[in-house]
């Protein structure tokens, strides 16, 4: 990976963190996990149990097959959800998320759901408030 890709992803891991702040309105920041570029597994972000990987790439419209297995590593565990925030150039921002953590009442983990950031956004506060609140908390401590 060049430099300018590293710096490319690094930046729009901000943005999405900010992003996240603002149209949730968190009170705390939402901080890069920067332990990831010496630790595989470990995602880009977290909020609450969401494991968030972000790729911005040049050129595409659909993610690429490694960029999802790398957020299903990520967020191996109990209770994480793994989402994959993608962008290529001149789209807009979307996020795919496997269709059981919106409704638990789909089984079947191979089932993913692309959504557009407002959509993500609109899910989030909707239907997962316990994530923001363990967000908040674990910056009380």
């Amino acid at each position: 990976m060049s430099i300018n890709s590293r710096n490319k992803g690094a930046a729009f891991e901000r943005q999405i963190a900010n992003a996240l702040i603002e149209d949730l309105n968190l009170k705390n920041p939402v901080k890069r996990i920067l332990e990831q570029t010496r630790t595989k597994e470990l995602p880009d972000l977290m909020l609450g149990n969401w494991c968030i990987e972000c790729k911005a790439y040049g050129t595409g419209a659909e993610p690429r097959t490694d960029w999802w297995d790398q957020v299903l590593a990520s967020s191996q565990g109990s209770n994480l959800k793994p989402a994959l925030v993608y962008k290529f150039n001149n789209r807009p921002i979307k996020v795919r998320v496997l269709a059981s953590s919106i409704n638990n009442k789909i089984k079947n983990n191979l089932i993913t759901v692309d959504l557009l950031w407002p959509d993500f956004i609109q899910i989030i506060l909707e239907l997962f408030q316990e994530d923001i609140e363990l967000h908040e908390q674990n910056f009380q401590a």
